[in-house]
């Protein structure tokens, strides 16, 4: 059941490339998420099952998909717990912010599922988050959400069309991405972890259509230590011409307690 649950949320973030049909940077952006608007139906499907209802016999997953999206990262977990992540966003671009992501382990199901509820973010930049995201569940549900809110930022500041991000960040993760051991420091004391990076956007045909932003690189931190695996996700777009060196964003989710 676990397995399942998980393969059902993996199958439209990383397999089907032909999910979507191929489509140009120039579209209509949609509505962005975390600024108060209800998502659409539409686009609740990212990150959950849509038009692919089968994987391949001989496909095998790689190691960064497995440790993004098929892993049980809340199996740590063996009460009610909750996660507090803070998220800061900076950069030379625009206003950056800091907000709160809230995750609560409410209940422990006798297949290994948990039920939880999920506060993404406060007041207007309230992300939505459906009782899928959060009922039934074995991955944390935060790496769903941010990447979820991730595609839509892209669309939004390149006035293109998130889908096509949704479709190259499968790409990039799937061929391209790199795992390394690392180490960091929660709560003062250190823990051995694992960093998966990748780059989506550097070889993509169509970066001289968001040049600006195609350099963005993500950094994903995981230990099997810390209750949820997930310590920390870091997205940077490097500075460009005038201030190579600050980025233009910055942005930053990092557990920082845990009760």
């Amino acid at each position: 059941m676990k397995f399942v649950l998980n393969l059902i949320f993996v199958i439209n973030i990383l397999l089907s490339v032909n999910l979507f049909a191929e489509e140009t940077i120039k579209q209509e952006a949609p509505v962005i998420t975390g600024k108060g608007t209800p998502l659409t139906e539409e686009e609740l499907k990212i990150g959950r099952y849509g038009e692919v209802d089968k994987v391949p016999e001989d496909f095998e997953f790689n190691q960064a998909e497995v440790k993004l999206w098929l892993t049980d990262h809340l199996v740590n977990i063996k009460k009610p717990t909750s996660l507090y992540y803070e998220f800061v966003k900076s950069g030379t671009l625009e206003e950056g912010f800091t907000d709160s992501v809230y995750l609560k382990i409410l209940e422990l199901n006798e297949d290994g599922t948990k039920n939880a509820a999920l506060d993404f973010f406060t007041a207007e930049r309230k992300q939505a988050v459906t009782p899928d995201n959060v009922t039934n569940i074995v991955g944390n549900p935060v790496l769903g959400i941010f990447m979820q809110g991730d595609v839509y930022e892209m669309g939004r500041l390149t006035e293109g069309h998130w889908r096509y991000f949704h479709k190259q960040l499968k790409v990039a993760l799937r061929e391209d991405a790199v795992i390394e051991p690392t180490t960091f420091s929660f709560n003062g004391k250190e823990y051995k972890g694992e960093k998966v990076f990748f780059s989506p956007y550097l070889e993509d045909p169509h970066r001289r259509d968001f040049e600006k932003y195609a350099d963005k690189y993500y950094e994903f931190i995981f230990s099997d230590d810390i209750p949820g695996s997930l310590y920390q996700i870091k997205t940077v777009i490097p500075g460009k011409d005038e201030k190579p060196e600050e980025p233009l964003v910055l942005e930053t989710l990092t557990l920082m307690d845990v009760k």
